[in-house]
């Protein structure tokens, strides 16, 4: 006991000790094109360089920046009603062999002659429905990484958010048409073709929400 206390104090202090070091920034996408400096020639206006005079800041070279708003609503709905009934009746008798009508034996008292009478039903029901319901609203600045010829503008961007021990990350990558884009800067990401928008997480409360990998596998076998 005297021997495993120093080594639960020191697990103790390194698991409530805040992160150390500088914070690193993501990875960037693309770096914008270098331009020149200006030429010492007196002149406003210089070729190869970043002045525009008649243009706006909407993004339109890569390395430019754009804000993506991020609203997605999804609503899917589906019911279905199936109803099948059969019923067959089959009743066979003879009443005459070679003009002689056959009996056998008696019937409380009475000859009786055979016959065969047969049904059966079948019915089945089936119902089956599901809604689903998803909405998504933030707000994630991204990058331009490839102009095309026509153009339209790839895109792709990512943010990571740590709370309360655990990492959110939100990514976006998608195609922008570059008359979409708002004197803001900004574009919907319902504008963006190719989309795709992702929203996941790791930590505590994503690993409770998980199902144990043992279970999965009795899940994947289970038949029922």
């Amino acid at each position: 006991m005297l021997a495993l206390f120093p080594v639960l104090l020191l697990a103790a202090c390194a698991g409530s000790a805040p992160p150390k070091g500088p914070l690193a920034t993501l990875p960037i996408p693309a770096e914008p094109a270098n331009v020149d400096a200006h030429a010492a020639n007196g002149a406003i206006w210089q070729p190869d360089t970043n002045v525009a005079l008649f243009e706006d800041s909407r993004a339109h070279r890569v390395g430019d920046l754009i804000t993506i708003l991020i609203q997605e609503n999804a609503n899917a709905t589906k019911s279905t009603n199936t109803t099948i009934n059969k019923s067959d009746s089959i009743n066979a008798g003879i009443t005459s062999l070679f003009g002689i009508a056959p009996t056998f034996g008696l019937h409380n008292g009475t000859p009786f002659s055979p016959s065969l009478d047969a049904s059966s039903a079948q019915k089945f029901g089936g119902n089956g429905a599901t809604a689903q319901s998803n909405t998504f609203t933030t707000t994630l600045q991204a990058t331009v990484v490839r102009v095309m010829s026509n153009g339209n503008l790839e895109i792709s961007g990512q943010k990571e958010v740590m709370l309360n021990g655990g990492h959110e990350y939100i990514r976006v990558a998608g195609v922008v048409r570059a008359a979409d884009i708002s004197p803001q800067n900004t574009v919907s990401s319902t504008q963006i073709a190719d989309a795709r928008v992702e929203y996941s997480g790791n930590g505590s409360v994503y690993d409770a929400a998980r199902v144990p990998w043992l279970a999965r596998f009795f899940l994947s076998l289970w038949p029922f």
